[in-house]
């Protein structure tokens, strides 16, 4: 479009000068030359706003290291290098024997609380049962005492009255019935009493072992979760870039030490960079055309996510340095987050992939065609110029 303007401006500058034989005075040539630059620059100014278009972007993908949630041998790789995974699927395994053993070390303890519980329960129903006989014994044991009292007081009354009515051994007879009687009531409330705290120590004993079995419980899923991490899953969709391991290899629960790394597919978007006046008409939801340099004579097409309006350059260290005013300064850039309108197309596409993208907003539509033309020779020219960026 540019150039077309520009052969359109050259065309009327010769056939004023050349055919209508036009004097060349400074105030005419004056007045082309502003003429020409509103005109082109005109139109740059309002496609640079309308459409704008960069060489400054990038495929992104979320990556993730692969540390083990456990310690121990690698096992068994499942997982090949580049090779498409689906998220759950396995990658490696660490050698689950040690975790096995305690499992199972924990899940007799378990069977052992448990059985704990039912010896326990047991034992306080024969504590239980114990009380009500001790209760009937004391009940018994206090008529008998009652009667006893009784035969006493009727003989020692009988004696009042006439000593010579009832033998003296006979009335000592009652009084040691009386006494053996109350000795019977204090044995069997010692009795009640003995029963009663059986009953308590039993049913303290069930609430101990069934408090103990919860305790377990949470230990042998613990020891269950550590042998299911034993296994290595594949985080989502995607594969993994590089093992740093093989059989044998020891691994741990170490960031720094990372199994290898794997690319998550399922979150492809792009990061685009755009002078920051050239994004004063940009909204999320505009169309997008990309062209990627892996992939010459293809055009791609997505939505605007969002415009990262920050910049690293207005971020300040914590620190006991002053900044130094010579160094501060803006490159005048902001990054746009764009996702692609096809998550097929997307899943299929290489990490870090650069390229070209132009940005369709709502305002002055009728330069967008510069841009589309434009991105579509970049994705031609791919096929024959070369994609490296040189090194600023």
């Amino acid at each position: 479009m540019i150039a077309f303007l520009i052969i359109i401006y050259v065309a009327v500058a010769l056939v004023l000068f050349k055919v209508l034989h036009l004097k060349p005075t400074a105030y005419l040539i004056a007045t082309m030359i502003v003429v020409g630059v509103f005109m082109i620059g005109g139109v740059v100014v309002v496609w640079t706003q309308s459409a704008p278009i960069t060489d400054k972007m990038v495929t992104s993908q979320y990556v993730v290291q692969l540390v083990p949630y456990v310690k121990g041998q690698v096992k068994t790789i499942y997982a090949q290098a580049l090779q498409p995974m689906k998220k759950g699927e396995l990658l490696l395994e660490i050698d689950p024997a040690p975790y096995q053993y305690t499992v199972s070390q924990v899940e007799a303890q378990l069977a052992a609380s448990k059985a704990n519980v039912k010896q326990a329960e047991a034992g306080l129903a024969t504590a239980n049962a114990a009380v009500p006989n001790a209760q009937a014994n004391l009940a018994k044991a206090k008529a008998a005492d009652e009667l006893a009292k009784t035969q006493e007081q009727i003989a020692l009354n009988i004696q009042r009255a006439d000593k010579a009515a009832i033998s003296v051994l006979n009335v000592a007879k009652a009084t040691q019935e009386r006494q053996e009687a109350d000795a019977a009531v204090q044995q069997a409330e010692a009795g009640l009493a003995q029963a009663q705290a059986s009953a308590q120590q039993a049913a303290a004993a069930v609430q101990t072992a069934q408090s103990n079995v919860p305790v377990v419980e949470a230990q042998l899923e613990d020891a269950q979760f550590n042998l299911a991490q034993c296994k290595m899953l594949a985080p989502s969709d995607g594969y993994v870039v590089n093992w740093q391991v093989q059989v044998g290899t020891m691994l741990g629960p170490a960031p720094l030490a990372a199994a290898g790394t794997f690319v998550n597919v399922s979150d492809t978007a792009v990061a685009a960079v755009f002078p920051q006046n050239w994004l004063s008409n940009v909204e999320p939801g505009n169309d997008v055309e990309m062209v990627l340099n892996p992939y010459p004579g293809r055009l791609f097409l997505g939505k605007v996510d969002y415009v990262i309006s920050a910049s690293g350059g207005g971020q300040f260290t914590t620190s006991g340095t002053i900044p130094n005013a010579a160094r501060i300064g803006s490159d005048g850039l902001y990054a746009v987050r764009i996702n692609f309108s096809d998550d097929a197309v997307a899943r299929k596409l290489s990490l870090g992939s650069g390229g070209s993208a132009v940005i369709y907003t709502n305002k002055g539509k009728a330069t967008h065609v510069i841009s589309k033309v434009a991105i579509r020779m970049k994705k031609w020219l791919l096929y024959v110029m070369p994609s490296v960026e040189k090194p600023s």
